[in-house]
């Protein structure tokens, strides 16, 4: 197997919510990259003159973690020779080994004699930098990639704090302008989660969360514990209503979010957090790939919720034909046309998903399993399970108990 070296880095760095960027070749249009807070308060020409710093000074074989003027970090590292393909450097930030308090930015910009006008834009800047929980463990994750990228040769660590501006402050103040362009850069991130939930992709929707990662909810009560699961609420409400636009019908969103926000209030720490906003991810994701209607023809969306909401009921043909007051025939052939199968057979699949959900949740017996999904004959239920998962209801219940919810 084939493994791309700068595709497994993202992967890697991507779960502290750090930003990585290839500096292609020189001589070629340079990658746009993070300048952090620079980008706003400093003059034009920043970024090549970051770029110009990084061909004088960046060796290869020598990991660089540079602290810049306004205490956030960069890791740099020179791509080897061989690898050269690829591009000539990748940098690794900005973040932070934690978030500021307001009275720590106001200590830092009394430190560096930044202008008070900029206390709100470094306010919202610094609640959008990563924050790396474990910054020693991040360290050596970087040190262990590079020692990848250069096939195992020895490598050195050099630590770099910049004291000084290479260029001044803007004479004129842009007050709020960074801010402003913070906010709507987060919001901006929270659509593009939002529409991926609403598509069921599931791999976009977790880059998106990468980069959703990277900004900081503004701090509203003393009790830390608090500002995380107020941010998850907010989450959970976006996300439940990019599923309902996804065409899932709102009994299932609500019975989801309903689930999460138990959860959301057992949650006590940055880690526990990350966790859940993957799972939150994942199970709206697949709550639009399982139950989306979109597409779907007005009177097939309502037999399906019907369905779906009603397993346990009378699910005939004739019966749900005289429910919504349309031809059998007709409603047979439209439900095939707009979802890929047969009635009947959509019906037996969602009893037996719901037969499973059972297993995987209590300890009921297999007999009121196939009840409580709506199949009142045992022996039908038995045969119905094994033809569409390969295993009777028992075995199934054996491998569960044995080896944890499938």
């Amino acid at each position: 197997m084939v493994v791309d070296l700068m595709e497994m880095m993202r992967r890697i760095v991507r779960c502290s919510n750090v930003d990585m960027t290839i500096i292609r070749n020189k001589g070629e249009e340079p990658e746009e990259f993070d300048l952090g807070i620079r980008r706003m308060l400093l003059e034009p020409g920043e970024n090549e003159h970051f770029l110009k710093m990084l061909y004088e000074y960046g060796e290869e074989g020598i990991l660089y973690f540079l602290t810049d003027y306004f205490d956030t970090e960069y890791c740099i590292m020179r791509i080897p020779q061989e690898e050269r393909a690829y591009g000539d450097f990748i940098i690794l930030g900005p973040y932070r080994d934690m978030l500021y308090t307001e009275l720590q930015i106001r200590e830092l910009m009394d430190q560096r004699k930044i202008p008070v006008d900029y206390a709100n834009e470094l306010k919202e800047y610094y609640h959008a930098v990563p924050a790396v929980e474990a910054i020693d463990q991040w360290r050596e994750a970087c040190n262990a990639l590079y020692h990848t990228l250069c096939h195992d040769r020895p490598i050195q660590v050099q630590y770099i704090a910049s004291e000084s501006l290479e260029k001044e402050f803007h004479q004129e103040t842009y007050k709020d302008e960074l801010s402003f362009k913070m906010i709507e850069e987060r919001y901006a991130a929270e659509a593009e989660t939002m529409k991926a939930i609403t598509n069921g992709n599931m791999e976009e929707a977790l880059r998106c969360l990468a980069k959703l990662g990277k900004f900081k909810l503004p701090v509203r009560y003393k009790d830390p514990v608090r500002n995380i699961r107020n941010g998850l609420i907010s989450m959970n409400t976006l996300w439940r209503k990019a599923a309902e636009m996804g065409g899932v019908h709102p009994a299932h969103v609500d019975a989801l979010s309903t689930q999460l926000a138990k959860r959301i209030e057992t949650v006590s720490s940055g880690q526990e957090s990350g966790r859940l906003k993957t799972e939150m991810i994942r199970k709206y994701c697949m709550l639009v790939r399982n139950y989306s209607l979109r597409g779907c023809s007005p009177v097939v969306q309502k037999v399906v919720n019907h369905i779906n909401l009603n397993l346990t009921e009378d699910l005939s043909l004739k019966r749900l034909a005289v429910e919504y007051s349309v031809n059998a025939s007709y409603l047979s052939a439209l439900f095939k046309k707009d979802m890929g199968v047969t009635l009947t057979d959509y019906i037996s699949q969602q009893r037996v998903r719901r037969a499973i959900t059972l297993i995987n949740s209590s300890d009921m017996q297999i007999q009121d399993i196939a009840s409580e999904s709506g199949i009142y004959d045992v022996n039908y239920f038995r045969k119905l399970f094994k033809k569409i998962t390969g295993k009777t209801p028992t075995e199934y219940v054996k491998q569960v108990r044995t080896h944890g919810a499938m």
